[in-house]
């Protein structure tokens, strides 16, 4: 175990260990901690003694050398508060972020800074990927958007053809009425005719020329029978071809429907997806 007296050494040891001196122990720690490509560097009030960067980092290390009194490191010192400046690729190569703040001594004497630069390669992979992404949700709604309208139209369409149907049905109902009304006729017609072959036989020779007539009219009321039979024949493959047109566009009128809403569902699930985009970017802007 320790005794006191070495303890003491070594809480004196610590207090000799000067804040920047510190700050520079740990400057390769907070660099190392850091999941980015960045630099962290400590200066005094004249130069920087130490400047960290990662392996196969574009940066380049300033150690020991004059900071710039245009920089972060620079300008944080001088007005005592944290100094945060982008820097674009023209003037290094590369893009990044510095930022920097005072050190103070325990009398509040500023006697150097700590900095940070951090590479905006990957901000910029984000933004453009945000902005990709965005162009593409962007497209897709459109694109969506013009399907549910389409299919808003087709359902408007099937609609009208619906009632077109439904129109025509009712129209071969009526037929159906007509027809037997003409089967009547054609009935009465026929037993007139025999009625009349049979007062111009009960006549004699005067009744021939009346019995011509009478045969005409039977015939005419046969041919009417068979003519109506026909027409019935062709209305019922039309109320078949009728119905099956009706089943067919209630099935269209249901997919259209439910294509309508999958359009406005896949619409709004995009613009829940551009906000989460929005968010992706505000955060991009924050690195």
């Amino acid at each position: 175990m320790y005794s006191l007296d070495s303890k003491a050494e070594e809480v004196s040891a610590e207090k000799k260990y000067t804040l920047l001196e510190a700050a520079v122990a740990l400057a390769p720690l907070f660099q190392q901690i850091i999941p980015f490509d960045c630099a962290v560097a400590v200066t005094d009030r004249e130069i920087i003694l130490a400047d960290c960067v990662g392996e196969g980092s574009e940066m380049v290390s300033n150690a020991r050398k004059k900071f710039s009194e245009k920089g972060s490191l620079y300008n944080s010192m001088q007005s005592g508060k944290l100094h945060s400046k982008a820097i674009s690729k023209e003037a290094y190569g590369f893009p990044f972020k510095s930022t920097a703040i005072p050190v103070k001594s325990e009398t509040g004497k500023i006697i150097g800074s700590l900095g940070l630069a951090l590479s905006l390669k990957n901000q910029d992979i984000l933004n453009e990927a945000a902005r990709s992404f965005a162009a593409t949700c962007e497209n897709v709604v459109a694109s969506t958007e013009e399907l549910a309208a389409l299919a808003q139209e087709l359902v408007s369409g099937l609609k009208l053809l619906n009632t077109y149907q439904k129109e025509t049905a009712e129209q071969v109902q009526q037929t159906d009425k007509i027809l037997k009304f003409i089967e009547k006729i054609a009935m009465n017609s026929k037993l007139l005719g025999l009625n009349a072959a049979i007062e111009a036989a009960r006549v004699g020779v005067e009744g021939r020329g009346f019995e011509v007539v009478a045969t005409e009219i039977r015939n005419m009321a046969e041919n009417s029978s068979k003519s109506v039979e026909e027409i019935k024949v062709i209305l019922s493959g039309l109320k078949e071809k009728v119905t099956a047109i009706s089943r067919e566009i209630e099935n269209y009128l249901h997919i259209a429907h439910q294509q309508a809403s999958s359009s406005s569902d896949i619409a709004a699930a995009m613009q829940n997806l551009m906000i989460h985009v929005e968010k992706i970017e505000k955060i991009a802007r924050l690195i």
